[in-house]
C-alpha cells in the first residue's frame, strides 16, 4: 500500500513540476512527411505539449495536419520559416519552445530529454541536438553526406558543449529542426530575422544570444531524424541559399568571426579559379594541380572518418557544394553593394 501510495505521490508531483512544451513546426510543401512527424509526437512519452504548424503550402500539408486533434494549422504567407517560426512563438503557450521541420521525425524521449536538460541546466536558455539521416535514407550517398561531410549541414554530436562567443566558429551550432528555447528568450525580444531565409536562420539569433552571454548548449542525448535530399540539385540549391545567408550574416555581424571567415574564403576561392586558369592559359600546370592533391588528402580524411568507400566521392561534393555556397555569398554581396 505504501508503495503504491508513494508511486502515485511521485507521479503527481512530477506532473506539477512538468513545464508546458509547445512545439512549432514551419512547413511548406511536407505533404510526403509531416504525417511522419505528426506520428511520432503523437507517441511522445513527455504528455505536457502543444503543436503548432505554420503553413504556406501549396499542396495538402495543412489538411494532413488538421487530420490530428492535438495539432494547431496557422496558414502563413510564404516568406520564410523565420515568420512562421515568429509566428508560432506569438501563439505558443508553453514555457519551453521546441523547434523541429515537417520533414523530420522525433524520437519518443525527444520532449522528455528537452525538458530534463533544461530542469538540470538552470541557466541554459537554449539547446540544440543532432539530426540524423532517416533510417529510410540509409545508404544515398547524397543523404549521408549532409551528416558526414567533415563540416556537416546536419551535425551529429557525441557530447556535451557549451556555445561561446570564443568557440561559435568551431562548433557547428545546432540547426533550426532541433532546438529548443526557454520561453523567456522570446518574452525578452529576442525573435528569429524575417530576412535570413533558407540560411544561417538559427545561426543568427543564436550569435545575439551568446552576444549577451546567455548560455547555450548542445546535447547529444537529444535526436532528431531528417529526410535529407537524395538529389544533387535540391543539395546545391541548398548551398545557395547558405552562401546568401553567410553573406547577410556577415553584413549584420562582421564581429563574428564566423561572418569573415565565410566570407573570405569565397572570395579566395574564386581568386584561385581565377588564377589557376590564367596559369594553364600562360601553360603552366602547377595551381590547377593543387586540385587533385587536394582531393587525395580529403579522401583519406574522409576514410578514416566513415571508413566507407564510397566516401572518397565526398571530397568531389564538396567542390561543388562549396563552389555553389561561394556563388551565394558573392551574389547577396553583390547586391548588397550595389547602388540603390
Amino acid at each position: 500500500m505504501q508503495k503504491a501510495f508513494t508511486k502515485i505521490y511521485s507521479f503527481v508531483s512530477r506532473t506539477r513540476c512538468s513545464k508546458m512544451i509547445s512545439v512549432v513546426v514551419p512547413t511548406r510543401n511536407n505533404e510526403s512527411t509531416i504525417r511522419m512527424l505528426l506520428e511520432s509526437l503523437k507517441q511522445q512519452e513527455y504528455r505536457d505539449f502543444e503543436v503548432i504548424v505554420v503553413d504556406s503550402s501549396e499542396d495538402r500539408t495543412p489538411e494532413i495536419a488538421s487530420e490530428y486533434s492535438f495539432v494547431k494549422v496557422v496558414k502563413a504567407p510564404p516568406r520564410g520559416a523565420n515568420l512562421a517560426r515568429n509566428i508560432g512563438v506569438k501563439l505558443a503557450r508553453g514555457d519551453i519552445i521546441a523547434f523541429t521541420d515537417g520533414d523530420c521525425r522525433v524520437p519518443r524521449d525527444w520532449l522528455k530529454r528537452i525538458a530534463e536538460f533544461f530542469e538540470k541546466h538552470k541557466d541554459t536558455v537554449a539547446v540544440g541536438g543532432s539530426v540524423c539521416t532517416a533510417r529510410e535514407l540509409k545508404g544515398s550517398l547524397v543523404a549521408e553526406y549532409y551528416n558526414e561531410a567533415l563540416w556537416p549541414m546536419m551535425p551529429i554530436y557525441t557530447s556535451e558543449i557549451k556555445i561561446t562567443r570564443g568557440n561559435f566558429h568551431k562548433v557547428r551550432v545546432p540547426n533550426s529542426n532541433n532546438l529548443a528555447f526557454r520561453k523567456k528568450v522570446f518574452d525578452e525580444g529576442f525573435l528569429f530575422d524575417e530576412k535570413f531565409r533558407g540560411g544561417y536562420e538559427e545561426t543568427e539569433l543564436l550569435w545575439r544570444l551568446c552576444l549577451k552571454n546567455y548560455d547555450i548548449r548542445i546535447s547529444p542525448l537529444i535526436k532528431v531524424e531528417h529526410y535529407h535530399t537524395k538529389s544533387l540539385k535540391k543539395l546545391l540549391k541548398r548551398a545557395f541559399n547558405y552562401g546568401k545567408g553567410h553573406c547577410l550574416f556577415y553584413f549584420k555581424h562582421r564581429n563574428c568571426p564566423l561572418a569573415l571567415y565565410g566570407t573570405l574564403s569565397a572570395i579566395a576561392l574564386y581568386a584561385y579559379f581565377a588564377a589557376a586558369l590564367a596559369t594553364l592559359v600562360a601553360g603552366y600546370w602547377y595551381l590547377a594541380a593543387l586540385l587533385p592533391i587536394a582531393y587525395i588528402v580529403l579522401s583519406a580524411l574522409y576514410l578514416k572518418n566513415t571508413r566507407k568507400l564510397s566516401s572518397i566521392a565526398y571530397p568531389l561534393i564538396d567542390f561543388v557544394f562549396y563552389t555553389t555556397m561561394a556563388a551565394g555569398i558573392l551574389t547577396e554581396l553583390l547586391r548588397k553593394l550595389k547602388p540603390h
